[in-house]
Order: structure tokens, then sequence, then C-alpha cells
């Protein structure tokens, strides 16, 4: 039970949040400072694009189980 527990809390899906009717809290990055958009359209995944506040233009890509997350920094050259 305990350990069903811990995978429900830290499972970064809606549809736990539609079962337990807590919202769903994920970690801004560090170096957030304002978005661009955030979209859910790929399944387990979720994209939040931003500027840095360092003026980058950056992806944060947030999956259901907080593995295998990544970052896309966009470049200029």
């Amino acid at each position: 039970m305990i350990v069903l527990l811990v995978m429900i809390n830290s499972c970064q899906s809606r549809v736990v949040s539609r079962w337990t009717g807590q919202a769903l809290k994920l970690q801004l990055p560090n170096d957030f400072d304002k978005p661009i958009s955030f979209s859910s359209g790929r399944e387990n995944e979720k994209d939040l694009f931003y500027w840095s506040a360092d003026g980058q233009m950056k992806v944060k890509t947030y999956t259901d189980w907080g593995l295998l997350e990544s970052e896309i920094v966009f470049v200029k050259q």
C-alpha cells in the first residue's frame, strides 16, 4: 500500500490529479522567466516552451514519471 501511494505521488500525470482531486504541480526550471507555450499533445509527455532568465528560448519536457526528461536550447548561428 505504501509503495502504491509513493508511486501515485511521484507520477506527473493529470490522470492521477483527476483521481485524487489535487492539482498537478510541475516544478518550473530554475532559469524560467516567462512562458511561450505549453503542450501536452504527446502521450505521457508535456512540453513547456519558455524564455529563460538570460534571454534564451528553451523547451523543458516533463514525463509522467519524471524519468528521461529533456531540455532543448535554441541557438542562433
